[in-house]
């Protein structure tokens, strides 16, 4: 057989070849499953059902309960809290006191708040910069009333100041989003 015979039927092998090498899908990756880690504090009447893969527990004793990222390079600490009955349940306040509150810290800088819908109702962030012990601190609070409805419960994410503040927001809203009471 010549080369001029031969050169065409290479060529349709060759092509079918990489036609049909390319549409094998590929291996899907396998996906490991961790547990939901379930973390209860009994001093502020809230569970976390699946604290975000982002997050570690830090702190979970009395009415003390600190995540910390689960990326020992990545700084930050996100604080639980909850007011007591007799402060209200006026979460617009909130806010306006927490923008006080930046705004009369060293270098103050108040980003802004804003409402959101979560699974507690209507909640509210509010976001701020200043600096601590030399270092600015970005400031992001969430105010919600707490699970039983009888009072304002707070989380609070404080970090460096960098490039990731969207990311850094995203991740609360996420820890936000696996919040309930106790039964």
């Amino acid at each position: 057989m010549s080369i001029r015979r031969l050169a065409p039927i290479v060529l349709v092998v060759t092509v079918s070849s990489v036609m049909f090498g390319s549409c094998r899908q590929p291996a899907e990756p396998e996906v490991e499953e961790r547990p939901a880690i379930v973390v209860e504090n009994m001093g502020l009447r809230l569970r976390l059902v699946g604290v975000p893969g982002a997050f570690m527990v830090a702190v979970n004793d009395g009415d003390q309960l600190i995540l910390e990222p689960s990326d020992s390079s990545t700084e930050g600490q996100i604080h639980f809290a909850n007011n007591p009955p007799e402060a209200g349940q006026n979460l617009p306040a909130e806010v306006k006191a927490h923008k006080v509150f930046i705004e009369n810290q060293e270098e103050g800088d108040y980003l802004g708040g804003q409402e959101l819908t979560s699974q507690l109702g209507t909640s509210f962030y509010s976001r701020g910069r200043y600096l601590h012990d030399g270092t600015e601190i970005e400031e992001t609070v969430i105010f919600a009333l707490h699970p039983y409805n009888d009072r304002i419960m707070t989380i609070t994410y404080r970090y460096p100041v960098g490039v990731d503040s969207a990311i850094r927001v995203q991740q609360l809203f996420d820890v936000l989003a696996v919040v309930e009471g106790l039964d």
